[in-house]
């Protein structure tokens, strides 16, 4: 069924000095434009927001949502601002909006008692001391940690120096940059310190008396708990709140404040991780990693954006990382019989993910609430953009031509813009219904192609003008970007399969004196089921046992026969258990070097 409305703007709280005058204009709705007939606004347009929540919402209970978890837990953005001033919470610079955020959204989570705010966790090593001095002068001397310092300073120095002499910067930015860093306090320096331990940590095992601080840091319970998360929540819905109200109905504005947590939690777990591992914990290590893919593969499943799902792909590769770097190490304590438990425990952390993706409803709905509010709110859209998605500075063209076609008083068909919109999100989802990862490839790239061109003909003065302006959205605003997404699916597939494969390569080691096998088909059947293929070809994984190293690649793109110097630096330079990327779609797993 379709009716067709007059879309009138009664109320709209828009940007200072930018109000929109009430608008009328005229749309028709129906799944061909509109996609969803309910609910609806006041006003008339589709509310997509309360749509969407009310979708992802019933794929969950609250007992099994790995957010209310983390919400329950850790701090978000919006807590951190508070927690890291030095005055009480209550008397803290925002913390009455952010008290009023947390009930708002504990509320769409169905958490009936918010925890105390200054009960939260913080998942960074410089937030639990506010004086980074004072917590780094509990395990080094004042000496030391001057020399520390020092050293920080030196090498900034030394930056600025070299940027200098290599014309990248004018004397008067030199000038500047020493004045900086001459003038930077030690607390400044010492969170730097902090900073570069953690990412240290996270690379490599490390021993507690190495890093004294982060150690203590990472052992102060927080990590059984995300762990136990891992296993209990196996759901995810992350509401959508409109953070600010005069961009309520625009989906693309909205925030995501616990993303970057759920990320960092990983992080925190890689660093717990590695040094249980280098204290001998191999168990509580290889759960650790663990977690960081039950994490990832839950976020994935109830990924509301596609932002969100490549979190989740992130947090996956993080966890599978851990895994094969330590498969590549194991102490010989380790037999076969355990390394094909965890291979069992590894399998079965496997998560159907809907498909296509449920992100591909809301990435449309984001797109048609965008064109919407376009057309109703031009001035406040114009404003958001402007300072939101890339459409000033960086784009230029872009922005001037969102002036042109939104802000000259130009009338369009509306209901035909949306048409064409939803149709780009069609094709778009057919490219992810194909029945196999090389095709669904192959297809993104012929979909990139055509919307190049699509964009590229929009351009032409003779098109229409509800074509000029879906090419303009489409080319840049209103799809999500196929091709890297496709990827980026893919690879996390050919990561999950190769770490399936380097529990079997590890566990045949142990059994043939550290030898690895000629082939894989020789892990067939007591190791692996079966030989499997890449997604990327559809064809047997391409595995190479060399005089060096064992390898495992995406294709047959490189020869790997020693010919090809760069990549043989790549490979080089990379640990047993890594990854090693000569181009986006080739990669090549070192399985292991051998000693």
């Amino acid at each position: 069924m379709k009716s067709s409305i007059l879309l009138i703007l009664l109320v709209f709280l828009a940007l200072p000095l930018h109000a929109d005058e009430p608008k009328t204009i005229k749309l028709t709705l129906s799944p061909e434009t509109t996609y969803l007939m309910e609910p609806q606004l006041p006003d008339g347009r589709i509310d997509y927001f309360a749509a969407l929540n009310e979708r992802l919402a019933a794929r969950t209970i609250p007992e099994n949502n790995l957010l209310v978890g983390i919400f329950s837990l850790i701090a978000g953005e919006k807590e951190g601002v508070v927690l890291r001033n030095d005055k009480p919470y209550e008397e803290s610079s925002g913390y009455e909006s952010v008290q009023q955020y947390r009930e708002q959204f504990g509320k769409m989570l169905g958490v009936d008692t918010l925890p105390p705010l200054d009960s939260l966790v913080v998942l960074s090593p410089t937030w639990p001391d506010k004086n980074c001095e004072k917590g780094l002068l509990e395990f080094y001397s004042k000496e030391e940690l001057a020399t520390m310092i020092e050293g920080k300073r030196e090498h900034s120095r030394n930056r600025s120096k070299s940027a200098f002499d290599d014309d990248k910067i004018t004397q008067e930015q030199y000038d500047a940059d020493i004045k900086r860093i001459e003038a930077e306090t030690a607390d400044q320096w010492c969170k730097d310190i902090i900073s570069g331990q953690w990412s240290e940590t996270m690379r490599r095992p490390w021993m507690a008396k190495e890093f004294p601080y982060i150690a203590k840091w990472v052992t102060s319970g927080l990590a059984p708990k995300l762990i136990d998360l891992s296993h209990r929540c196996s759901e995810y819905y992350h509401p959508l709140v409109a953070d600010t109200p005069s961009l309520d109905t625009l989906l693309y504005a909205v925030p995501l404040p616990y993303i970057p947590t759920l990320r960092s939690s990983t992080r925190f777990l890689q660093t717990y991780g590695n040094m249980e591992f280098a204290e001998g914990n191999i168990d509580q290590a290889m759960e650790s990693a663990f977690a960081s893919v039950r994490m990832g593969q839950t976020m994935r499943k109830g990924a509301g954006f596609l932002i969100e799902d490549m979190v989740g792909i992130s947090m996956i590769g993080a966890g599978n990382y851990q895994l094969t770097a330590y498969l590549a190490v194991l102490p010989k304590d380790k037999d076969a019989a355990w390394i094909l438990r965890k291979k069992e425990e590894y399998d079965a952390i496997e998560i159907d993910i809907p498909w296509p993706p449920i992100w591909c409803l809301s990435e449309r709905c984001g797109a048609l609430s965008a064109i919407q509010f376009i057309a109703v709110n031009p001035k406040t859209a114009h404003e958001w953009f402007k300072t939101g998605t890339g459409f000033g500075t960086e784009n230029e063209e872009g922005l001037l031509k969102f002036e042109q076609f939104f802000l000259s008083g130009k009338e369009y068909d509306w209901d035909e813009i949306l048409r064409q919109t939803n149709v780009w999100h069609d094709d778009m989802e057919d490219v992810y219904l194909l029945p196999s990862w090389s095709r669904r490839l192959h297809a993104a790239d012929r979909f990139e192609k055509r919307l190049a061109e699509y964009t590229k003909q929009s351009d032409n003065a003779n098109e229409s003008p509800e074509r000029q302006v879906t090419g303009f959205l489409a080319g840049d605003y209103v799809l999500p970007s196929v091709g890297p997404a496709v990827n980026a699916l893919t690879r996390i597939e050919w990561d999950r399969r190769i770490t399936s494969v380097a529990f079997a390569l590890a566990a045949y080691r142990t059994d043939n004196g550290g030898e690895s096998p000629d082939s894989l088909e020789q892990l067939v059947p007591k190791y692996l089921d079966s030989v499997p293929d890449s997604p990327f070809t559809d064809k047997p994984l391409r595995y190479l046992k060399r005089k060096n190293d064992v390898l495992i690649a995406t294709d047959d793109a490189y020869k790997l026969d020693g010919s090809e110097p760069e990549v043989e630096k790549l490979i080089a330079e990379e640990r047993s258990g890594g990854r090693v990327f000569p181009a986006a779609r080739h990669f090549i797993f070192v399985a292991v070097k051998e000693r």
